[in-house]
């Protein structure tokens, strides 16, 4: 990394600000919208099929129950824009893999957030904060091979394109790319991490 990392303790994660964004940890508080975000077929075209009510309830009960798990292996933020205080998505890193010292980032935008540069400025973040509090040396990403644009946004901060998305868990008609704790992102921003609450997990939000 080009610039210093959060200073968050590795296993105790915190909030993690960056230049427009501040991401913070999921909460009852944020039912509604993670329901709403995993229902719009707008936003789940990009992850995979949306979900029912009923489903949704139950992915968002299991990902608050993930915030009390040790050793940490799931981290669920929502996303706010400081300079409208609105809440304009979620982000995670999910399937901590021990064995291979790797995790997986995520992000979902409301379809009015988009365009603006935010999931870089996500993206970068997690990748910071992933190190931080995960022992692992890898961070990977994942999108549908159909949405060639996708591929921007990981090459834009130096991930690599891996070939072998078995490995990955992942269907062959699935894209993925992963940067290393060693290479860390290009053109990496300084962050600030505050201590001051735990957080949720990344794989599978279902």
């Amino acid at each position: 990394m080009s610039s210093p990392a959060p200073t968050a303790s590795r296993g105790s994660p915190g909030e993690v600000e960056t230049e427009r964004l501040h991401l913070r940890p999921l909460s009852e508080s944020h039912a509604s919208l993670y329901c709403n975000i995993c229902e719009d077929p707008d936003t789940m075209h990009f992850v995979g099929r949306p979900m029912s009510r009923e489903r949704a309830q139950r992915s968002f009960r299991k990902a608050l129950e993930s915030l009390h798990c040790q050793p940490l292996e799931r981290l669920f933020l929502v996303v706010v824009e400081k300079a409208s205080q609105q809440t304009i998505g979620m982000s995670a890193l999910t399937g901590f893999d021990a064995h291979r010292r790797r995790v997986q980032a995520g992000i979902m935008l409301a379809s009015e957030s988009r365009g603006r540069g935010f999931g870089k400025e996500i993206l970068r973040a997690l990748v910071t904060h992933a190190f931080a509090v995960f022992p692992a040396d890898e961070v990977w990403v994942q999108h549908a091979a159909a949405h060639a644009m996708a591929e921007t946004l990981p090459v834009s901060l130096g991930f690599s394109r891996r070939l072998d998305a078995a490995d990955y868990g992942e269907e062959s008609e699935k894209c993925v790319w992963s940067v290393s704790r060693e290479s860390g992102c290009r053109d990496s921003k300084k962050l600030t991490t505050s201590l001051t609450a735990l957080l949720p997990n990344a794989r599978s939000w279902a």
